[in-house]
């Protein structure tokens, strides 16, 4: 076993994805408390410009991949990839962030190497000089710890939003090295027919300092309003609860909530949304909560460092007057 820490890197458009970037810090504060190298390795061509970004910014070690058959991501080709890869350099711990893509082909990656995989950690713990991982099941009800049954390596998946991403002051000489790998005529089970770019902006939420989000409470559609006029006046992100998204009152990429985007900002509003257990897995991390319910037992308000109990149609319409005069 190596001393490295292997951080999997997912991009597009030429740049690390937010929940890299994420995984990269988490490495950085792992190298420090376990005395480890960090090294990212990303797969695809024509990623020298970002590589040698993140190598000269961090002082990382970055390994580029490619392959005659990877120019699109294909699970059979990531895993054939990284598996003798992965095999050679035998590492400490492979981060990587829980997407969409991760978790398409690392169990089955884990799986052919026979290594262990935690998902969708939210935090780390060390005890006794042992590494455990936190992660939440029964949709957030509970955290638990997890720890190696034997010895590393291992995959831990972090989720999106909950490291932030590491201020990097070092400017070196880039330390970029790349691998090119000869894969075996295996069948795809996929295969890539087109690539189609999606006509609106994606919205990520995971940015936003401040989120004002609305939930089933607002009635319909039209008084969705009120929460885009405070978001509007306070320079903040939208968010909505599922069963808004359900409704059409706004958009899915909208949703907060094990089943949507998780975030963490500076200020999270929370109107009208009663608090299932679903949407609060998705911002119970943000540093202030703010619950505007009717409802005084509203589950909201066991996580809000401040609630406001009353009609949110009176209410509203005074907060975003007392912001827009604050503002002047």
């Amino acid at each position: 076993m190596s001393d490295q820490i292997i951080v999997l890197g997912e991009h597009s458009k030429g740049q690390l994805n937010d929940v890299s970037l994420e995984s990269l810090s988490l490495g950085k504060e792992l190298s420090k408390v376990l005395d480890k190298e960090v090294v990212l390795v990303v797969i695809g061509r024509e990623l020298d410009e970002v590589a040698q970004e993140v190598s000269s910014r961090t002082g990382f070690r970055v390994i580029v991949l490619t392959a005659q058959k990877n120019e699109y991501y294909t699970p059979e080709t990531y895993c054939e990839i990284l598996y003798s890869f992965l095999l050679s350099e035998n590492p400490y711990l492979v981060l990587v962030g829980h997407s969409y893509q991760t978790i398409d082909f690392v169990p089955k990656l884990a799986g052919m190497l026979k290594w262990a995989f935690i998902s969708n950690c939210l935090n780390y713990r060390i005890q006794n000089g042992q590494l455990g991982w936190v992660r939440q099941v029964f949709n957030g009800k509970l955290n638990l710890r997890v720890e190696i049954k034997g010895s590393s390596p291992y995959f831990v998946s972090i989720q999106q939003g909950i490291f932030g991403t590491s201020d990097y002051n070092v400017q070196v000489s880039p330390r970029v090295y790349h691998h090119k790998l000869v894969l075996p005529n295996l069948p795809l089970k996929r295969k890539l027919i087109e690539v189609i770019k999606n006509v609106h902006e994606k919205i990520d939420l995971t940015k936003a300092e401040i989120i004002v989000a609305g939930g089933r409470g607002l009635g319909s559609k039209e008084n969705f309003q009120l929460i885009l006029d405070l978001a509007k006046v306070l320079g903040a992100g939208v968010g909505a609860s599922r069963p808004v998204t359900d409704s059409d009152w706004l958009s899915k990429e909208h949703q907060i909530g094990s089943s949507g985007q998780v975030v963490s900002p500076k200020l999270y509003i929370a109107c009208g949304i009663s608090g299932a257990i679903q949407h609060l897995v998705g911002m119970s991390n943000s540093e202030c909560i703010v619950a505007i319910n009717k409802d005084p037992h509203a589950p909201i308000f066991q996580v809000a460092d401040y609630g406001i109990v009353g009609d949110l149609f009176k209410i509203l319409p005074i907060l975003t007057a007392i912001a827009g005069e604050m503002k002047k």
